[in-house]
């Protein structure tokens, strides 16, 4: 593992927790930009991660840990431990809430809309204050709109491209091979091809038929991102990192109060 991102004394280090990545960048004031962002596979096991992470730290200690997790509260605990224990701090946890900067939850309970999609809407709003359509491609494919008054109208969570190949050889019973190939969007002449092409069609559909039915910018986040976008038909920007770019900002929120 190779930590190259040096983070300056009182930093504040930010990390996003999905499904499957711990992804992570630092502030070094509330008013700089972030760090260059890295990321590691957890495996289920984001705690026993971020101690990797902090063995294989270079350069200063930050002065704080601020979290997005998906994780559950089982993971937060561990999390919370695993802060204390490589840092000696007590870390803080980004939540989901009915409003921030303008931006109104749709959810009846805004504490069950996940933090990620939270933040990714917080970060474009605080930006473009103007109507947007936001999808995070990863374990599972959301989809949120944000109307010009900065009131957010609802999602959508389906499959990401692994669950769905996952989930189609689950269900059946294919016998098939090495299942690490490409997704692409021509018909495939193996089953392992035909899974994987059905994925993609399914995802960039749902994108697709979403899309077409809410103005505003387009932006695509997440790891499968790349994969997608060019099978898209319209047009999508990708931003990778929207969640620690949310993140940031209700940091810099917070600082300002």
């Amino acid at each position: 593992m190779s930590m190259q991102a040096r983070v300056i004394a009182g930093s504040t280090l930010l990390l996003d927790i999905g499904n499957s990545r711990l992804k992570w960048a630092a502030l070094a004031s509330p008013d700089a930009p972030l760090t260059p962002v890295q990321a590691m596979a957890h495996e289920g096991a984001p705690a026993q991660a971020l101690v990797r992470l902090a063995q294989h730290w270079h350069g200063a200690a930050p002065a704080a840990v601020c979290i997005a997790h998906v994780t559950g509260a089982g993971n937060e605990a561990l999390l919370v431990e695993a802060v204390n224990a490589s840092f000696g701090l007590a870390p803080r946890f980004a939540r989901s809430v009915a409003e921030c900067a303008g931006l109104k939850s749709a959810y009846t309970d805004p504490a069950r809309l996940g933090v990620d999609r939270w933040l990714a809407m917080l970060a474009l709003w605080t930006r473009e204050r103007a109507a947007f359509c936001v999808a995070n491609a990863g374990t599972a494919l959301t989809f949120d709109v944000v109307d010009a008054t900065g009131a957010h109208q609802g999602g959508v969570i389906a499959p990401g491209l692994a669950t769905l190949v996952e989930a189609t050889l689950g269900r059946t019973r294919f016998e098939v091979g090495d299942m690490a190939g490409t997704f692409g969007d021509k018909l495939g002449r193996d089953t392992e091809t035909c899974v994987r092409q059905g994925a993609l069609h399914a995802a960039a559909g749902l994108l697709d038929r979403l899309g077409s039915r809410h103005a505003g910018v387009h932006v695509l986040a997440g790891g499968d991102a790349a994969i997608l976008q060019p099978h898209l038909a319209n047009p999508w920007q990708i931003e990778p990192d929207l969640v620690l770019h949310g993140l940031a900002m209700w940091v810099r929120l917070a600082s300002a109060r």
